[in-house]
């Protein structure tokens, strides 16, 4: 019997972990997290994706430095919600499917109406949206978050995971960075192309580090904002070609 889209649904390994299918949930932000713990609507969504098909799901935004303290996000940094982590992974595992987490920061992003006078940035530009002016991160703190970023995801794993995804994408913090309109640094995180990408390249230095080789390391990335002297297509190959010399990053 001839299979239609045969290598969809076709086994590979990925980041060492063998996956069932090419089927992938991407993020989604569902609204069913309370006080940064898993509830039982958000636990049937993730085991209802899997039950669908689906080899590998993304999970929404999780709290994965100290400064992320949204009720509305997973508890990662704090410890809080481990329990709530393992109950998502081992619904979705029972379908034979596996689970990543998202690492995400707005930045100076505001998706919510008013100014956020906690945002944090590459420079203390203003949002265009919502005119929030961020704290802009000394190079310590930059340190300090990233490392956070990475002690949290050596609990993800802990708590089953297969990897994290790097959301670097869409105006957020990452993304920030790597934009010279947004970025106006001096020191080691500014300027050229090698100073603008390396909390990213450190970051995943760390992750793979912290977590080993068996686990998943993923990337999504800016591939033209759209804003003058920001990134264009070239641009953003430039950033990619630059992070891929790492050899960490699993997908893109």
């Amino acid at each position: 019997m001839v299979v239609a889209y045969d290598r969809l649904f076709s086994s590979f390994e990925l980041g060492g972990i063998e996956l069932k299918n090419r089927i992938i949930h991407a993020s989604m932000s569902t609204g069913f997290v309370r006080n940064g713990q898993a509830t039982d609507s958000l636990i049937n969504y993730y085991a209802n994706r899997a039950r669908g098909g689906a080899a590998l799901i993304i999970s929404e935004p999780l709290n994965m430095h100290a400064g992320q303290l949204s009720s509305s996000r997973l508890d990662v940094h704090n410890g809080k919600g481990f329990n709530s982590l393992k109950r998502l992974v081992d619904a979705v595992r029972e379908e034979d499917c596996h689970l990543l987490g998202q690492i995400q920061d707005g930045g100076r992003g505001r998706h919510e109406t008013g100014r956020s006078d906690a945002a944090i940035g590459a420079s203390a530009l203003p949002d265009d949206i919502s005119w929030t002016v961020p704290h802009e991160l000394e190079v310590s703190a930059i340190k300090q978050i990233t490392a956070e970023f990475c002690q949290s995801s050596l609990q993800l794993k802990k708590a089953g995971f297969a990897g994290v995804e790097i959301s670097a994408g869409h105006g957020h913090l990452f993304h920030q960075f790597f934009s010279l309109w947004s970025n106006h640094r001096q020191d080691e995180y500014g300027g050229d192309i090698e100073g603008r990408t390396r909390i990213v390249r450190d970051l995943i230095d760390g992750i793979r580090s912290a977590c080993g080789k068996d686990f998943i390391i993923g990337l999504k990335m800016p591939g033209g904002d759209e804003v003058p002297d920001s990134i264009d297509a070239q641009e953003a190959r430039n950033i990619a070609t630059a992070i891929a010399a790492t050899g960490e990053v699993d997908f893109w």
